[in-house]
């Protein structure tokens, strides 16, 4: 592991740990393969479970991956902060549930009808949105992976378990911030069925010996554009076929009184 790969993780990491403190410029890291190096480093130095992952297909074809840490997992009505959770917005996704692990092959083919067995269940969830770079979402891609891909966190619905039976392709979501309803309607996601998404996710992890493991999940793209949210604030989503998905972001004041962990 090079020096730069250490720095840049340790970097990220006092970010997350100190949100006010400027945002991180990375230096050293050019190379997917380097911003991947940074995520590993980041969750041993973080001695940090996976709790998911974030998938972002492009179109180009590449996959592109990020962990989701158990410590940035919430179930339908937490309370997050605003800073170093939601900063830059939520978005509305879908994410599949893993039943059982899909280990790594060696000529990396997984394909649609052998990864539908080991999906249990669809939950509809919020991504939190919260890029700890300088440049935010327009620094270079090695430095977006390298920085987990903006996330700030996923908070997850309660499942669905007929899910093969759903049309995921385009949903109906109503979003509304504080009662008021800021948008309902048909939303296509942007490369169609998002399970392909996990497919290709799967041959990726793959392809670096990793593996989908078992009570882990996968977002793999929004429905909807960011929404900006405010401290203090409720949003609520429903998608239909789904039980509606709430979060609460505290109040400054709230923030204020906590106490220090």
């Amino acid at each position: 592991m090079s020096k730069d790969i250490h720095d840049a993780a340790l970097r990220l990491v006092e970010q997350r740990k100190n949100t006010h403190r400027s945002e991180v410029r990375l230096t050293g890291i050019d190379t997917l393969s380097e911003a991947y190096g940074v995520q590993a480093q980041t969750r041993l130095i973080m001695d940090a479970s996976v709790a998911g992952w974030k998938a972002s297909l492009q179109a180009d074809g590449t996959l592109l991956s990020a962990p989701v840490f158990h410590c940035d997992t919430f179930n339908t009505g937490s309370v997050v902060p605003f800073h170093g959770r939601v900063d830059h917005g939520v978005e509305c996704e879908v994410a599949f549930l893993i039943d059982t692990s899909l280990p790594p092959q060696p000529n990396h083919v997984f394909t649609r009808s052998n990864v539908a067995p080991h999906v249990s269940g669809v939950m509809p969830a919020f991504e939190l949105l919260s890029c700890r770079l300088a440049d935010a979402f327009r620094s270079a891609q090695a430095h977006l992976v390298a920085d987990n891909l903006g996330n700030g966190g996923v908070v997850l619905g309660v499942p669905a378990y007929g899910w093969q039976d759903l049309s995921l392709a385009a949903i109906g979501i109503t979003l509304s911030l504080d009662r008021q309803v800021i948008l309902s309607k048909r939303c296509s996601h942007p490369l169609g069925d998002p399970f392909d998404v996990v497919v290709a996710l799967a041959n990726h992890l793959s392809e670096r010996n990793l593996e989908l493991r078992a009570g882990q999940f996968v977002i793999a793209g929004s429905y909807t554009p960011a929404q900006k949210v405010r401290p203090g604030s409720k949003t609520v989503a429903s998608f239909d076929g789904f039980q509606p998905i709430t979060l609460s972001i505290a109040a400054e004041d709230e923030l204020a009184s906590a106490p220090t962990k």
